[in-house]
């Protein structure tokens, strides 16, 4: 009777126990799920805060300047009505379908507010195109930009208008920490054309680049100067339909970009490709000389040529910005 007990006894202590350490398991996976979503909302929430601390002046810059006036639904539908008119003079609009899906994905992420992938445009998603942050196999594509003859132009134009005081081409962004000073040479799709009058072999170099963006208020092509003590702070750019492309021209240590939470350096001459629909954000902690690169927009690699004509109609360059939904 005593051996029947003491065996009743153990099976119950192990089903207690097994029943005990479930119940625990059960709880810690809880807490878990529960702490990576707080904490998830947390770095999001602190992301969403660093996004426009970056800014230029402007009031026609398109990615600074685009604020959600309009509610999902009228922008898709405005830029609904200028796709139809794109499709009725040049195109037939099968070709244009993927524009179209894309239109309506924005119009209910942004209802949403939240894209579902790590791209974050402040302007236009379009749906179906790879997402990578980095495209180093685009730099074959580019050997025009650091072909040594080349390369020497560029850098020499620079320092012909960096140390002339008398040039008023160059533009401060506001930042938290430093100084950033950009000097376009084609701003939202349209030349600056007494900027480019000074820098006419750069400007001959860049355009000659297949991929550029031209026409279009997605395309950029600039000097962007970095000074000691910088900071550019995390911030998603307008499009992933662009590819942002850095051409180092003076580096000084301890500079560096992340794009998605991946970390490179510039060198001088070698080029840095990426998507800034990731996030994105620059530092140099340097103690002298600036960190300077020739920054030109490209388009992404899987968009068609009836879609660049179809995009560069629905966003005209800056001096057309009224028409921007």
């Amino acid at each position: 009777m005593a051996d029947e007990e003491e065996h009743l006894w153990q099976i119950s202590s192990f089903v207690f126990n097994f029943i005990f350490k479930g119940l625990v398991a059960v709880a810690v996976l809880f807490t878990a799920t529960i702490l990576t979503k707080f904490f998830s909302y947390e770095r999001d929430s602190h992301i969403s805060n660093l996004v426009d601390t970056n800014f230029c002046r402007s009031s026609e810059c398109l990615r600074c300047s685009h604020k959600l006036t309009k509610s999902p639904s009228e922008t898709a539908e405005l830029l609904l009505t200028k796709l139809d008119e794109f499709a009725r003079v040049k195109s037939d609009k099968g070709e244009l379908d993927r524009l179209y899906k894309a239109i309506e994905y924005n119009r209910t992420q942004k209802k949403r507010n939240n894209f579902s992938s790590a791209q974050k445009p402040t302007v236009f998603y379009l749906y179906g195109l790879s997402g990578r942050p980095w495209h180093d196999f685009l730099s074959d594509q580019l050997t025009t930009l650091v072909c040594s003859e080349n390369f020497e132009m560029i850098r020499s134009e620079f320092n012909q208008i960096r140390f002339n005081a008398s040039d008023e081409g160059w533009v401060k962004n506001s930042t938290p920490e430093g100084d950033w000073l950009v000097y376009h040479l084609i701003n939202q799709g349209e030349r600056v054309v007494n900027n480019c009058r000074k820098c006419p072999l750069s400007v001959e170099i860049i355009e000659s680049v297949e991929l550029i963006i031209e026409a279009c208020s997605f395309g950029n092509a600039l000097f962007s100067v970095v000074r000691a003590g910088t900071h550019i702070t995390a911030h998603y750019g307008p499009t992933n339909c662009r590819i942002r492309c850095h051409l180092p021209l003076y580096v000084p240590n301890n500079c560096r970009l992340c794009v998605n939470g991946q970390e490179r350096m510039w060198n001088e001459r070698e080029l840095l490709l990426f998507d800034d629909s990731f996030l994105h954000e620059a530092w140099h902690k340097g103690v002298d000389s600036e960190r300077v690169v020739l920054m030109v927009d490209l388009w992404h690699p899987e968009i068609t040529a009836v879609e660049k004509e179809a995009l560069a109609f629905m966003f005209p360059p800056r001096s057309h910005v009224a028409d921007i939904p």
